[in-house]
């Protein structure tokens, strides 16, 4: 049989005629609900840290044209040009995080620091290195939703602490870590859970003071500096007190803390009794990580004062916040920690314990291949019913600060890889609890 030319097209346009139809028919069922869309999980899930999103938080860390670099002598010279007869541009710390731009197979290498600052070194005295590759979650398995590997690893470990009864399952832990060169909140741990704020409310207490001498309100005499000093540098509560009459008393104070709608679970009650023991002040982790962050951003007093006012008293409620303290008096997030050693690692912090709540809270700043970067770190272990801890309540709080501070630990790693830094303090802890936090059937947290 012999079909036509014409016959033959006819045929091809029906057959795609056809498949047309069919196509609006199939839409048409679908929008109908007949064949509902698959359900995209929730946006906490975990899914959202695979290793493809985890690399978009390391600000192009993967980038062949660079390779990572660690000073590893004590000073190095960075010099205008490959030798010795060249110019010092700036002497680099050990530790200090570079790019390399040029040939490894020479004895200087050309490389990049921040504020695109070009220079070279004398490649003896640096290490080579790529940022480690942390495990990434299974999503057919992980039920679980984490805000990150970070998190995960928090309560895998706090877990294992409980399962082998180094502390107790109602020493429970509040904790918030915020990545302040992105502002994600990669932790949140009871973020909103009241706590005994021991003497972490004095961070609150600094707060109003700059609030009411930017309001002329009081004036900010050298005696008023020296009380502030010893309220947040040495922890004194003769000074706080003296700090709380001057500004009207704990109820003036909260109204006035009240109206900038930063604190939620704020609630100051009393003064500071003459043994210290304070129980009825209470804040939460999230309170006091949000009062950080407009410490860090500058922008501490409110929007009703003026940019320069809100600099300045940022700034020198910073300075207070980075004087050293007494010898004895050390804070869970460097001290004591794998990184205490490290010179180029900065903090800010409030520590605060009684019987029952051991709290510090800070902002820490370290150095990677792409400039100086910092988090905020809040976290409390408190065992509410503080009667209930037996024996030397000192020995409690060394027990809990132990754990804090491996904490700390794994915080630093986190952040640290995900800056793309040279850093093995907390990494192996963090890359084992995460393993275990990511297995099919990953040990469930009840914090």
């Amino acid at each position: 049989m012999i079909v036509s030319p014409q016959s033959s097209e006819k045929s091809s346009f029906g057959r795609v005629l056809l498949l047309f139809l069919l196509c609006i028919f199939a839409s048409t069922l679908n929008a109908k609900g007949k064949d509902p869309p698959i359900k995209q999980l929730p946006h906490s899930a975990f899914q959202n840290y695979s290793v493809s999103e985890q690399s978009k938080d390391k600000s192009n860390t993967s980038a062949k044209k660079f390779r990572f670099a660690v000073v590893t002598a004590s000073a190095l010279n960075l010099r205008s040009g490959p030798g010795t007869n060249n110019s010092v541009l700036k002497v680099l710390l050990k530790g200090m995080h570079l790019l390399t731009l040029s040939s490894l197979n020479s004895k200087w290498v050309k490389v990049r620091i921040p504020h695109s600052i070009h220079g070279w070194v004398a490649q003896k005295h640096i290490r080579f290195y790529q940022p480690e590759t942390l495990p990434s979650s299974n999503k057919k398995y992980i039920t679980t939703a984490f805000r990150s590997l970070l998190e995960a690893s928090i309560l895998q470990y706090m877990n294992e602490v409980y399962v082998q009864k180094k502390l107790k399952r109602k020493d429970k832990l509040s904790i918030v870590v915020q990545d302040l060169t992105t502002g994600s909140i990669v932790v949140a741990i009871r973020p909103r859970t009241s706590v005994k704020s021991a003497s972490t409310i004095k961070v609150p207490i600094l707060h109003a003071y700059m609030i009411q001498r930017f309001s002329g309100n009081i004036t900010d005499s050298l005696s008023n500096k020296k009380m502030l000093e010893e309220m947040i540098r040495f922890s004194n509560n003769p000074s706080t007190n003296y700090i709380i009459e001057l500004l009207g008393g704990t109820e003036k104070i909260q109204q006035l803390l009240n109206q900038t709608k930063i604190y939620k679970e704020l609630s100051l009650i009393e003064k500071i009794p003459e043994d210290g023991r304070s129980y009825l002040n209470k804040i939460s982790a999230a309170d006091l990580n949000k009062i950080f962050v407009k410490i860090w951003n500058q922008r501490v007093i409110g929007p009703e004062y003026s940019q320069q006012k809100n600099r300045t008293a940022s700034k020198e409620m910073l300075y207070l916040l980075g004087l050293p303290g007494q010898a004895w008096l050390k804070d869970r997030i460097k001290a004591g920690t794998c990184f205490s050693s490290n010179k180029l690692v900065k903090i800010w912090d409030k520590t605060g314990f009684v019987k029952g709540v051991n709290g510090n809270a800070g902002i820490v700043e370290i150095d990677t291949p792409h400039g100086r970067k910092s988090y905020s770190i809040v976290m409390f272990i408190e065992r509410e019913d503080y009667q209930s801890i037996t024996g030397d309540a000192a020995q409690w709080s060394e027990s809990v600060s132990h754990h804090m501070r491996r904490i700390s630990e794994m915080t630093y790693a986190f952040i640290s890889n995900r800056y793309g830094s040279f850093n093995k303090c907390g990494l192996s802890r963090l890359i084992r609890s995460a393993k275990l936090a990511l297995a099919p059937r990953p040990l469930q947290a009840t914090l």
